[in-house]
């Protein structure tokens, strides 16, 4: 029940908080400004094939040696590539931040400015940068540690194919679990303004797995929806205008959607500490009652 109560939860935050998505939206225009002017959409690298005789024996030798040209473009395009990812991390760091403490807020019946949040995201963008890369290697950790019936599986076949079905299904538990808890991780930060409160979500997760899992699943699910609704329209943009104008018009009618489902995830973990917080309340007020002797 706490992950249908907290992704419920989570649609009604996301309604509620236009000003919130508002602030995202802008986040996610200007990344994708910033990602047609860093990342260059017409790169390419021609793959030829060439054939040498020699004698009686044809050699032939797939690919060509990179051009000075070539390779000045190469640098060129990883450049932008890396320049942008730094700008993304950062900047998505800062209105994580900000939003959430903006989520707080209204959630405790309070009002909030967007620049007030926005100078909070800016003083501790660092500590969520640092959470999420660590989260990042932790979700990296299991994902790995899930895989391993599948790779024994597959190397004992046919009789391995129940181990690949054990995995496939260690594997989605696992993602949803991981999703579910790193989700909590910079509500508790924001909550309690401290880097080590972000992982006192492994004892909210591990105390509450099913729920964890069930919120993961469902909050995976509603991304992938947002993504199968973009994906559509940007296909439908590079059929129908023209090459050089595609790219553009594509980047900035998905940045509403970009932005939904920032907003909608960070908006989830929110709801979901909140419902886990509230869970633990009623499992304490119950160990005090069964102490006293009384049963509910």
């Amino acid at each position: 029940m706490g992950a249908i109560d907290a992704f419920t939860k989570t649609f009604s935050i996301v309604l509620a908080n236009k000003r919130l998505y508002l602030l995202v939206l802008a986040m996610a225009l200007i990344l994708a400004l910033l990602s047609i002017y860093l990342i260059p959409s017409d790169f390419e690298y021609t793959y030829n094939q060439t054939s040498i005789q020699k004698g009686n024996v044809i050699v032939e030798e797939y690919g060509t040696p990179i051009t000075e040209d070539e390779m000045d473009i190469l640098i060129e395009f990883f450049k932008g590539l890396m320049i942008y990812l730094i700008i993304t991390i950062v900047l998505s760091s800062i209105v994580e931040y900000g939003i959430t403490k903006g989520i707080f807020t209204y959630l405790n019946d309070e009002d909030y400015s967007l620049s007030e949040l926005l100078a909070d995201g800016l003083k501790h963008f660092p500590g969520v940068l640092v959470i999420n890369i660590i989260y990042s290697l932790i979700m990296l950790v299991f994902i790995s540690v899930a895989t391993i019936p599948m790779v024994v599986g597959a190397l004992f076949l046919p009789a391995g194919a129940v181990l690949i079905l054990i995995g496939v299904v260690l594997l989605f538990l696992v993602l949803a679990f991981t999703l579910g808890l790193s989700s909590m991780a910079i509500p508790l930060y924001a909550d309690k303004g401290t880097i080590g409160a972000a992982f006192e979500a492994f004892g909210l997760g591990f105390r509450n797995v099913l729920s964890t899992v069930g919120f993961g699943a469902l909050l995976g699910v509603a991304a992938i929806g947002i993504a199968i609704i973009a994906s559509p329209l940007a296909f439908i943009i590079q059929l129908t205008l023209p090459e050089n104008l595609a790219p553009y018009v594509s980047a900035f009618v998905q940045a509403p959607l970009d932005a939904l489902l920032y907003f909608f995830l960070w908006a989830g973990g929110v709801a979901f500490y909140r419902e886990l917080q509230r869970m633990e309340e009623l499992k304490k007020v119950d160990e005090e009652l069964v102490g006293l002797g009384i049963e509910i």
